[in-house]
């Protein structure tokens, strides 16, 4: 981080004052003739970096001194609100809205979210309810379509769900905004690919509405596998090229979402063939989709607790890979997949929270780290240690190789 501001004040000056919250140090780096608005050779300017740590008097002194509040991030396009939902300061929220009200609703299009979706995925109560009383559009929707309060219920949040209901707008109106915005992210594809194409989203699509029907209509399963592999054998479609509104890979697909509460049986089976299928047909785990979070499929696995998945990857992965792969820190959240775990597992409902502290016994055994900061600035471990429940605290921690 050597990029030089303005008037020769350094840039990783400020970056280090905005991570810590040092008003002080950051005061005196803008008398020095620093641009608030810098960005620093990763894409962040100081703004980002306070309202991400959710660093109060920072962010204060920052737009007192002419920061842009919509300036994004030069790589993920994350604005400081959505910086602000990761962190969950209500505090910091009303600065930056209270500078832009504009950007109540601003969405993120890497992965769909406002700030709104943000405080939801992220479980922060107190921010969401501060947003849906300020007015908060609950129309909005991630990238996969999922309102704040959809978003909240499938990862077991009922706390998030019940502070937004009383809010929630109809599942029409999330439905309109939705296409919308796959309208908007829709790539443009070279005509002489156009076939290639064709064949991935095909590919896609039949996973995906495979996975959905299988609830309902055991005999999907294996009509959908049939169907992929004559995609994939018969019609030469390349099982890791993006496909569908999302540009994903296959392996991407089929891990995306859970397998319902209780799991369904069929639906598992189902993901589990596929998946191990794809990678039999050459698959890359280490593969990033673009939407909606542009990750790799072992932290999509590790959000939706597909252990068995998780394992098949790491059949076909060097130990170096998969290690890499569990702690890869992704432009969107920092989040590696250990962090989605530890998050998923302290938030979870007492039923699912065992498998996910498998999980994070698992990626422990397979190099898995429990001491990296996300961008707000939480360790797995800390993560871990924030659960209110002690025994299952003890537990986690216990798999993440810490004694409690």
């Amino acid at each position: 981080m050597t990029d030089p501001s303005t008037d020769g004040a350094p840039i990783s000056e400020a970056i280090a004052a905005a991570r810590a919250g040092d008003v002080a140090r950051l005061g005196a780096w803008l008398d020095a003739g620093g641009n608030p608005d810098t960005h620093d050779s990763d894409g962040w300017t100081p703004l980002l970096w306070a309202s991400v740590r959710g660093h109060e008097a920072a962010v204060a002194l920052l737009v007192e001194r002419g920061a842009d509040v919509a300036l994004p991030h030069k790589v993920s396009a994350g604005l400081s609100v959505h910086m602000a939902g990761h962190a969950g300061s209500v505090a910091v929220a009303r600065i930056l809205l209270d500078a832009r009200p504009d950007l109540m609703d601003a969405v993120w299009d890497i992965n769909g979210h406002g700030i709104l979706l943000q405080a939801a995925f992220y479980g922060h109560l107190d921010l969401a309810r501060y947003l849906v009383e300020r007015g908060a559009d609950t129309a909005i929707t991630t990238a996969r379509g999922l309102g704040p309060a959809e978003l909240a219920a499938q990862f077991q949040n009922h706390a998030m769900v019940d502070v937004i209901r009383p809010y929630d707008k109809p599942a029409e109106a999330k439905a309109a905004y939705y296409a919308r915005y796959l309208e908007r992210i829709a790539p443009a594809v070279p005509e002489d690919e156009t076939a290639a194409q064709d064949l991935a989203d095909r590919l896609c699509h039949t996973i995906e509405a495979g996975i959905q029907a299988a609830a309902g209509e055991p005999a999907r399963v294996d009509a959908t596998l049939a169907s992929v592999r004559t995609l994939v054998e018969a019609e030469g479609a390349d099982v890791n090229r993006l496909g569908g509104p999302l540009q994903q890979p296959a392996l991407i697909v089929a891990t995306t979402g859970n397998n319902g509460f209780p799991p369904n049986p069929d639906v598992k089976r189902l993901r589990d063939e596929l998946s191990r299928y794809l990678l039999e047909r050459g698959a890359d785990p280490a593969r990033h989709e673009k939407h909606p979070m542009g990750v790799q499929t072992i932290i999509r696995a590790a959000v939706f607790n597909h252990l068995d998945i998780l394992r098949m990857c790491g059949a076909h992965m060097t130990a170096q890979a998969l290690a890499d792969a569990i702690n890869e820190v992704p432009i969107v959240n920092g989040l590696t997949a250990m962090h989605d775990t530890c998050l998923r597992a302290s938030m979870a409902a007492d039923e699912q929270a065992a498998g996910y502290i498998e999980q994070a016994r698992w990626f422990t055994e397979n190099g898995g780290r429990h001491d990296m900061e996300d961008f707000s600035g939480r360790t797995q471990q800390s993560i871990a240690e924030g659960s209110t429940d002690p025994e299952r605290r003890r537990r986690l921690l216990d798999a993440l190789g810490v004694t409690s």
